[in-house]
C-alpha cells in the first residue's frame, strides 16, 4: 500500500500508534505509586527497589538509535509489529514473575520492546504525514500521549493497586498490544525497506556507549570507569559516523537550527518530569496522608494540564515559530516549580497551580523540541532523528529517577533529625528513606516524634528537588531566548 493511498487512514492510523506509545510511557512510571505493595510481597532490598523502577528505561536507552534504523533499514511496520510483540510478552512475564530476579529480567525486556517500538513509531508520522502542519497536530498528539502517559502512569498504578495488587499494572498491556497488532498489521502501510546496509558495529558502539553513560550514574553507580567507556564508544561512533558512505546517524542533524537546543530540551522535561515526579507521590503519600488513589488523582493536574498544552501548542507553533513556544514551555516551567521551592508544598491551591503550571509548560517544551528534531531530517531519514528524540525520553526517565532521587536522599539525611529513645534498628531504618521512617515507626515512645522528622526531612528533600527543577529550566529559558527565533 502507498504511503500517499495511507494518507486517508492516517488519522485512525495515529491512534493505533498511540495506544503503543501511551503503553510504552505508562510504564515508565506506573510503579511508583505501585512499588510499596510490590515491596510488602517480594520483599526486594533496597537496591533491587530502584533497579525494578530505572531498569526499563535505562534498557530501552542505549537500544533506540539502533532499533530506529533498524526501521529505516527493514521497514519500520516489521519493526513496529515485533516491538509490539516483545512488549505484550513481557509485560505478561512482569505480572507473573515469582520473585526479583525474573521481574527484573522482564522489566529489562520490557525496555527492550519500549525501544522498538518508540522511535519507529514516531519516524512513521513523517512518512503518514508529509504535510508539515498536518505533522505538527500528529506530533502534538504523540507528545501529548508521551508526556500524559509517563504522568498518567501513577494514577492508573495507584488504582490498580488499591483494587487489584501490583500485578494488575502490567496485565493491562497485553490486551492493548493485541489490538494495535491487528491493526497495524491491517491497515499500516508497508514502507519500502531502504537499500543501504545496516551498519551493526556503528549499531554496537552507540548502543554500548549510552549504556555505559547510563550505568556511570545508574543506581548503582558505575563511576569513572563505566562513564569514561561510554564516552569512549560514543567517540568512536561519531568518528565512524563521519567516514561512513551511509551513516547509522546523519550527524549534519545536529548542525541545524534549534537541533541540539530540542535534543537538551526533551532530555530535561523528561527528567524533571518521571523523577520529580516520583519524589512528589512519595511526598504526597507519607507527608499529606493520603491513599494512593488520592494521591494518584492529585497528580491528574499534570496531565490534564499537559493534555492542554498539547492541544495549543500546533497552534502557537505556527503563530510564533518553535524557538519561542520552547522558551515559552521553559519559562512557564521555571516559574510553576518556583511555587514548592519557594514552600508552597503545604497549601493545596499552590500546590496544584504548580503541578498545572508545569504541565503545561513541560508540554509546549516537549512538542516543540520534537517537531524541530523531526522537521530537521529527510524522510527516508526520519528514523535517526526520532531515535534522537526517544533516546532524550528514555534517559531522561531513567537518570531523572536516579539523579533526582540520589539528590532527595542525601537532602533527607542531612535534615533527618532523630528525637531521643528511637531504637537504633529503628533509626536504621527510618533514615533509609520517609516510607521506610513510617514502617519504623512503630512500638516506641518516640515513635511520634520520629515521624514527624521524617515528613519535615521529606519536605525539605522535595523542596530543594523542585529548586534544582527551577533552577535547570530558568538557564534552559535564557539560552534558548537568547537563540535567533526560528520559523
Amino acid at each position: 500500500m502507498a504511503v500517499t493511498h495511507a494518507g486517508v487512514r492516517a488519522w485512525p492510523l495515529l491512534a493505533v500508534l498511540g495506544a503503543g506509545l501511551f503503553l510504552v510511557a505508562v510504564d515508565a512510571t506506573v510503579l511508583h505509586v505501585a512499588l510499596p505493595d510490590l515491596v510488602r510481597q517480594l520483599r526486594p532490598g533496597a537496591a533491587a527497589q530502584v533497579w525494578i523502577v530505572a531498569s526499563y528505561p535505562l534498557a530501552a536507552a542505549p537500544l533506540l538509535l539502533p532499533s530506529a534504523t533498524l526501521g529505516d533499514r527493514f521497514g519500520r511496520r516489521r519493526v513496529l509489529v515485533t516491538g509490539y510483540a516483545v512488549f505484550g510478552v513481557a509485560s505478561l512475564g512482569c505480572a507473573l514473575a515469582p520473585g526479583v530476579p525474573a521481574l527484573l529480567a522482564a522489566r529489562t525486556t520490557l525496555g527492550v520492546g519500549g525501544a522498538l517500538i518508540m522511535p519507529v513509531t514516531m519516524a512513521l508520522l513523517r512518512e503518514l504525514f508529509p504535510d508539515r502542519r498536518r505533522r505538527r497536530t500528529a506530533i502534538a498528539v504523540c507528545s501529548g500521549i508521551a508526556g500524559t502517559g509517563s504522568v498518567f502512569g501513577p494514577v492508573l498504578g495507584g488504582v490498580l493497586v488499591q483494587v487489584w495488587g501490583w500485578r494488575a499494572t502490567f496485565l493491562v498491556n497485553p490486551p492493548v498490544i493485541l489490538a494495535a497488532v491487528v491493526a497495524a498489521l491491517r491497515w499500516l502501510p508497508r514502507s519500502p525497506p531502504g537499500r543501504a546496509p545496516w551498519d551493526a558495529l556503528s549499531a554496537v558502539l552507540a548502543a554500548g556507549g549510552v549504556l555505559g553513560i547510563a550505568a556511570a550514574v545508574g543506581p548503582s553507580g558505575g563511576g569513572f570507569a563505566a562513564g569514561a567507556a561510554g564516552c569512549v564508544l560514543l567517540a568512536l561512533f561519531v568518528r565512524r559516523q563521519r567516514r561512513a558512505e551511509t551513516p547509522l546517524l546523519d550527524l549534519a542533524l545536529f548542525g541545524r537550527p534549534g537541533v541540539p537546543a530540542a535534543a537538551g530540551g526533551i532530555l530535561l522535561v523528561m527528567s524533571t518530569l518521571v523523577g520529580l515526579g516520583l519524589l512528589l507521590a512519595q511526598y504526597l503519600q507519607v507527608v499529606l496522608g493520603l491513599s494512593p488513589t488520592a494521591a494518584a488523582a492529585r497528580l491528574l493536574l499534570v496531565l490534564g494540564a499537559s493534555a492542554a498544552g498539547s492541544v495549543v501548542a500546533p497552534a502557537l507553533l505556527e503563530r510564533f515559530g518553535t524557538t519561542r513556544v520552547r522558551t515559552a514551555g521553559f519559562a512557564l516551567a521555571a516559574a510553576a516549580f518556583g511555587i514548592p521551592a519557594a514552600g508552597g508544598l503545604v497549601s493545596p491551591w499552590w500546590l496544584g497551580g504548580a503541578l498545572a503550571g508545569s504541565g503545561f509548560g513541560m508540554a509546549l517544551a516537549l512538542t516543540s523540541s520534537t517537531d524541530t528534531l523531526l522537521s530537521a531530517a529527510p524522510a527516508d531519514r526520519a528514523g535517526g532523528a526520532a531515535a534522537v528524540e526517544k533516546t532524550g525520553y528514555e534517559l531522561g526517565a531513567g537518570l531523572g529517577t536516579t539523579a533526582f532521587g540520589s539528590l532527595a536522599a542525601a537532602v533527607y539525611a542531612a535534615h533527618l533529625v532523630l528525637p531521643p529513645g528511637v531504637p537504633d534498628a529503628a533509626a536504621r531504618l527510618a533514615s533509609a528513606g520517609p516510607a521506610q521512617a513510617e514502617a519504623a515507626a512503630h512500638d516506641f515512645a518516640a515513635a511520634t516524634e520520629l515521624l514527624t522528622a521524617a515528613r519535615a526531612a521529606c519536605t525539605a528533600s522535595v523542596q530543594v528537588a523542585a529548586s534544582v527543577a527551577c533552577g535547570l529550566f530558568a538557564v534552559a529559558a535564557l539560552f534558548s531566548a537568547l537563540r535567533r527565533a526560528d520559523v
